[in-house]
């Protein structure tokens, strides 16, 4: 999924997905969608997503430094691979590529701070926060690591609750 500027947005106004899918056995919208990018995001009680930020500020201090140590080591390797290679490569195009994975390796730590935070402010401010969450993590990996649930179109939720059940976990 795609990232823009309008993912990383603080503040976002959300409304009821009434036209879209329901949760199994209820007459309620699975879905709710932010007024700023028009994703679909689930539609969980505040106090849900507010205890699952408060479990992810808990969780992301140990699997995201990890894969931020995996990320850096990989950059690292990626950096090293290129500066061996025997390919034709122009000059710009291997600065390019170094250039890329240091960015990266700078990038993570930033990362890593900012998923703390989002967790944290998700806390207080529930949906916003569980946005933002999302997006760094998407940004960061291209895919989530903790928080499937809190993807726009979520597909499942991270100890493997039923997805078509609203609070579920």
């Amino acid at each position: 999924m795609s990232i823009s500027m309008g993912d990383f947005c603080p503040l976002n106004k959300w409304k009821i997905d009434e036209e879209g899918p329901r949760f199994v056995g209820e007459n309620e919208p699975a879905h709710i969608i932010d007024q700023t990018t028009k994703k679909a995001y689930l539609n969980e009680s505040p106090s849900i997503v507010g205890y699952k930020c408060f479990l992810l500020t808990l969780g992301t201090p140990f699997v995201h430094t990890a894969a931020c140590i995996c990320k850096i080591a990989l950059n690292i390797f990626n950096i090293a691979q290129t500066l061996m290679s025997d390919e034709k490569k122009g000059f710009f195009s291997r600065l390019f590529t170094i250039g890329k994975h240091l960015l990266n390796i700078a990038l993570a730590p930033i990362a890593l701070v900012g998923l703390e935070l989002a967790a944290i402010y998700g806390i207080f401010n529930p949906y916003d926060g569980r946005k933002l969450y999302a997006s760094i993590e998407r940004a960061t990996y291209g895919h989530h690591v903790l928080a499937p649930c809190f993807q726009p179109e979520a597909r499942r939720h991270l100890f493997g609750g039923d997805i078509n059940q609203k609070n579920a976990f």
